[in-house]
């Protein structure tokens, strides 16, 4: 009995502790997303502007569970004759875990899954061809926020989409680092 009751204690004080500070938020962020290729041996990489818009829940103290919608931009290759470029969009929906290093400070991370649209287009010689690839991978990040109140945080993070494309002697792989704003309530 005297086991349950401090069971009882502790789930109460957690509760407490929780709803001193507010559980959802919503964030946007800006930054550079790069689109890593390798095609039959060989490798290119290119970077352009991302965003990312998320909200999440605090379901304990230290976790969290997360869902965004991240643009990765345009990378696009040329030659005088060709042409080359992927877009790619994904939704995540992750688990989220919080360290508090001290009240304003925290190390966060995430681990989820990423639904990802991406589309390829190519052209040459007055031929071109557009289609979109859907591709569902692994996804983590790792990041670190700095509140200046209770619901006002700047964020900073690195997200990493795995394979965002695989076909036929082909990968493409993105990542983005953002900074930017969160708003809890």
């Amino acid at each position: 009995m005297k086991r349950f009751a401090m069971t009882i204690a502790a789930a109460v004080s957690c509760n407490l502790a929780l709803a001193a500070e507010p559980a959802a938020y919503i964030s946007t962020s800006v930054g550079s997303a790069e689109q890593k290729l390798a095609l039959d041996g060989i490798g290119v990489s290119k970077s352009d502007t991302a965003f990312q818009i998320a909200g999440g829940y605090r379901i304990a103290p230290h976790t969290g569970l997360e869902i965004g919608y991240t643009n990765m931009g345009k990378a696009e290759i040329s030659s005088d004759a060709a042409r080359a470029s992927s877009s790619p969009q994904s939704v995540h929906l992750a688990v989220t875990g919080m360290w508090n290093g001290s009240p304003a400070f925290a190390v966060t991370g995430k681990l989820g899954a990423a639904h990802t649209r991406t589309r390829v287009a190519a052209s040459e010689a007055g031929y071109s061809v557009s289609e979109s690839e859907t591709h569902t991978s692994l996804t983590f990040g790792i990041g670190a926020s700095y509140k200046f109140d209770t619901d006002i945080a700047a964020i900073l993070e690195y997200q990493n989409f795995g394979k965002i494309v695989k076909a036929d002697g082909a990968d493409l792989k993105g990542h983005v680092v953002l900074v930017g704003i969160r708003y809890s309530y």
